[in-house]
C-alpha cells in the first residue's frame, strides 16, 4: 500500500531527500543523504525500514519489496513494534534492514539490534544511523547517544559482523553548524522582552544569511561530510554516527 502523506510530512521527506541551503538543518541532512545514497539500488531486494516514520528514503529503493515497522501508528506501516522492540516478522526475511535516526529513541537498543539480526537473511545487511552529538529531541523518548566504538561494540554483541563505521558532519563543519544553530536561536534562552526582540532579529537575519553560511561550509569543509576508515581517529566530534553490518552466514536464529 502506497502511503498518503500530509503536506507537513511531504516537506519532512523533501528536506531529507533534497535538502536545500535554505533549510535549518541543511548541513547535517545533506551529509546524511550523501552517506545513505551509497546504498541506493534498483535491484528487487527486500527492505525493512525499522522505525520507519515517514520512510523518507524509500525512493532510494524503487524496485524493492519495502516494508515499514514502527512503534507508533505512522502512515501505512506494515508491522507494529512492541515496546521492547520485538518484531512480528519471521526470521531470515529481509536482505536489508534500514534504520535512520531511530536508535537513540529505542528503550532497549540490545533487543533492537538483536531483532534486526534475526529478521535479516544470512549475509543480509543492516545500515544504521543515529546521533553522535545532538540536542535533546523527541523527549521523553530520547535515551542515548553513541561513539563509533560504542556502536560497533553493541552491534557485535548482537551478533553482527561490522563492515565499517562512519562519522557524519564532523570537525569544523559541525562546529559551524553549532554556531549557526546558536545564532538562529538568539543565544541562551531568556524570557524578558529585550531577549525576545533579539531572538526575533536573529531569526529574521538567519533566513537571509543561512544560504550563504551553508554554501561557505560546503566550500570550506567538504572534507568533513562523511568520514570512514583510517581518517575516523582524526575527527573527534560529529553530529551523526553510522555503521554497516552484516549478518554472518553461519548465524542460526530461532523463529519467533
Amino acid at each position: 500500500m502506497k502511503p498518503e502523506y500530509s503536506p507537513a510530512q511531504l516537506e519532512n521527506i523533501r528536506q531529507r531527500l533534497n535538502p536545500s541551503v535554505k533549510d535549518v538543518y541543511y548541513l547535517v541532512l545533506a551529509d546524511l543523504r550523501l552517506f545513505l545514497q551509497r546504498y541506493a539500488t534498483a535491484e528487487p531486494i527486500s527492505v525493512l525500514d525499522y522505525g520507519a516514520g515517514n520512510s523518507p528514503y524509500a525512493s532510494l529503493f524503487p524496485n524493492a519489496e519495502y516494508r515499514r515497522a514502527d512503534y507508533m501508528d505512522c502512515t501505512a506501516i506494515d508491522y507494529k513494534v512492541d515496546g521492547d522492540s520485538r518484531l512480528p516478522v519471521a526470521s531470515n526475511t529481509f536482505d536489508l534492514v534500514w534504520s535512520t535516526q531511530v536508535a537513540e529513541h529505542v528503550q532497549n537498543p540490545s533487543t533492537y539490534f538483536s531483532e534486526a539480526l534475526r529478521v535479516l537473511k544470512p549475509g543480509g545487511r543492516l545500515v544504521v544511523t543515529t546521533h553522535g552529538v545532538w540536542e535533546d529531541h523527541g523527549v521523553p523518548y530520547d535515551f542515548q547517544r553513541w561513539t563509533a566504538e560504542g556502536l560497533q561494540r553493541d552491534l557485535e554483541l548482537a551478533g553482527f559482523s561490522v563492515k565499517g563505521t562512519f562519522k557524519i558532519t564532523t570537525s569544523g563543519r559541525f562546529y559551524w553548524f553549532l554556531l549557526l544553530q546558536w545564532l538562529e536561536h538568539g543565544g541562551l534562552k531568556k524570557t524578558n522582552l529585550s531577549y525576545r526582540l533579539w531572538r526575533r532579529f536573529c531569526w529574521e537575519f538567519a533566513k537571509f544569511a543561512r544560504p550563504i553560511a551553508h554554501r561557505f561550509a560546503d566550500w570550506r569543509w567538504s572534507d568533513c561530510q562523511v568520514i570512514e576508515g583510517e581518517a575516523l581517529s582524526q575527527h573527534r566530534i560529529y553530529s551523526v554516527i553510522a555503521a554497516e553490518a552484516i549478518k554472518p552466514l553461519a548465524t542460526d536464529q530461532p523463529a519467533p
